[in-house]
């Protein structure tokens, strides 16, 4: 009986395994999703590094983006004429960017932004240079704290592991440049990871097919076993090291896939 109940033990524990391996880690959010439903991607070079971005917003927008003129020969105001230059006011000459057009956005003063600061009516700003994609080229003022969004791309040291989208925001001031290199649809980038996710539940479910198939050899050996039959256990001896090395190489598969 014991020997019987043996295999069973181990199936029920496999079981165990392999339903708390292919379900509990298959999260799933139900959330609101909030990215943009266009994908800016692209790189953005901070102070410190530059790195791989998507879903890149300025002000929370793609579109109908905010940049001012900028003041020629402006220089910042003495106390005598203080009052003349608050009158100046960047946002009464405003115009409009949208990053299907854009290529690029520098900023002019990267290596000393805060000394280059310019302040008018209390707001500060930094100068640009924003690079339109048909070659031509503009310098704007925008809010030194205007906000760029994006989801930072990291693909880790293993080349077979799924990249992490870090979410960033940096004030304008912290970038020194943002390069787009493309756009897409949110709908195209769905619809690729939904393949991938369904690839990857694919491989699971051959593996965790292959580990139950593995299980119910072992018990179905163990049941016919013929005690009194010395050469009869020396086959089931070998026969049951070669299931439990196939079984452990099917389990190491599943860790591996839980690690990716």
């Amino acid at each position: 009986m014991k020997r019987q109940q043996l295999p069973k033990n181990i199936l029920f524990l496999a079981t165990c395994v392999t339903f708390l391996c292919w379900n509990g880690s298959s999260i799933i959010s139900n959330g609101k999703d909030k990215r943009p439903d266009i994908n800016f991607y692209g790189t953005i070079e901070d102070h410190k590094e530059k790195f791989n971005v998507e879903d890149i917003l300025i002000g929370g927008r793609y579109e109908q983006i905010s940049v001012y003129q900028t003041l020629k020969d402006y220089k910042k105001p003495t106390e005598k004429d203080a009052s003349t230059k608050s009158e100046i006011d960047p946002k009464q000459n405003k115009s409009i960017l949208d990053l299907h057009d854009v290529a690029s956005i520098e900023l002019i003063h990267a290596d000393h932004p805060i000394a280059s600061e310019i302040e008018i009516n209390n707001r500060k700003y930094v100068e640009i240079l924003v690079t339109l994609i048909n070659g031509s080229k503009q310098n704007y003022l925008i809010e030194s704290s205007r906000e760029v969004s994006c989801l930072k791309i990291d693909k880790g040291p293993d080349i077979q592991e799924n990249p992490i989208l870090e979410a960033r925001k940096l004030n304008m001031i912290h970038i020194r440049n943002i390069i787009i290199k493309g756009y897409k649809s949110a709908k195209d980038v769905k619809h690729t990871r939904q393949q991938d996710d369904d690839s990857q539940a694919i491989k699971k479910s051959d593996v965790a097919y292959a580990t139950e198939k593995t299980l119910d050899q072992i018990e179905e050996k163990v049941k016919n076993l013929k005690q009194e039959d010395p050469s009869a256990f020396e086959k089931f001896k070998s026969s049951m090291l070669s299931l439990l090395r196939s079984l452990r190489q099917q389990l190491q598969t599943m860790l591996n896939m839980l690690k990716s």
